[in-house]
C-alpha cells in the first residue's frame, strides 16, 4: 500500500513539474503553438495508425464510404489543414489552428503515397514514401520543439532531482 501511495505521489509530482514548465517557458510564448501541433501530430499518428491498421480488412469495416465511394483521410487533413490557414489569416485561435495543423499535417502525410500516385497503395511497397514523408513532418516538427530550449533543461533538471531523491529513498 505505501508503494502505490509513493508512486501516486511521484506521478503528482511529474505532472505539476511539467504543468509549472509550462506555464513558464511555454505558455503564452513564441514556441506554445509548436509544441501544441507537435503533440497533435503524434497523437493523431497513433491514432490514424492503430485505426487503419485494426480495420484493415478485405471489407471495409471502419472506413468512410459516401456514394460508394471511400473516403481516405487524407481528405480530413486537407481540410484541418485549410481551416488552420484561414484562421491564420486573422491570427485568431492561436492554439486551436496549431492543433488542427498537427491534426491536418499527421492525416495528409500518413497517406502521402495516395497524393503522389493517385491511388491507394497504402498496404503496398510504394506505401513506404508516406512513412518517409511521416518521419520528414515528424523532425519539422520536433526542431519546432526543441526551441523550446528551456522548458527541456527545467524538466531533465527536475527529473535528475526526482531520480535522485528516488535513489536516496531506496538506500534509507
Amino acid at each position: 500500500m505505501a508503494s502505490s501511495a509513493i508512486a501516486n505521489q511521484r506521478r503528482s509530482d511529474l505532472s505539476s513539474g511539467i504543468r509549472s514548465a509550462y506555464r513558464r517557458h511555454l505558455s503564452g510564448g513564441p514556441t506554445e503553438a509548436s509544441w501544441v501541433a507537435t503533440i497533435a501530430y503524434f497523437a493523431t499518428l497513433v491514432a490514424v495508425r492503430i485505426g487503419t491498421t485494426l480495420t484493415h480488412t478485405e471489407s471495409s469495416g471502419g472506413d468512410i464510404v459516401i456514394g460508394g465511394a471511400h473516403i481516405h483521410h487524407v481528405v480530413f487533413g486537407i481540410a484541418a489543414i485549410l481551416l488552420a490557414g484561414v484562421f491564420a489569416l486573422d491570427e485568431t485561435f492561436r492554439l486551436p489552428r496549431a492543433v488542427l495543423f498537427g491534426i491536418g499535417a499527421a492525416l495528409v502525410l500518413d497517406e502521402f503515397a495516395l497524393v503522389v500516385f493517385l491511388k491507394d497503395v497504402y498496404w503496398l511497397p510504394q506505401g513506404l514514401l508516406s512513412w518517409f514523408a511521416i518521419g520528414v513532418g515528424l523532425l519539422g516538427l520536433l526542431v519546432n520543439a526543441w526551441r523550446s530550449g528551456p522548458f527541456w533543461q527545467e524538466l531533465f533538471r527536475a527529473d535528475g532531482h526526482r531520480r535522485g531523491q528516488q535513489a536516496h529513498e531506496q538506500r534509507s
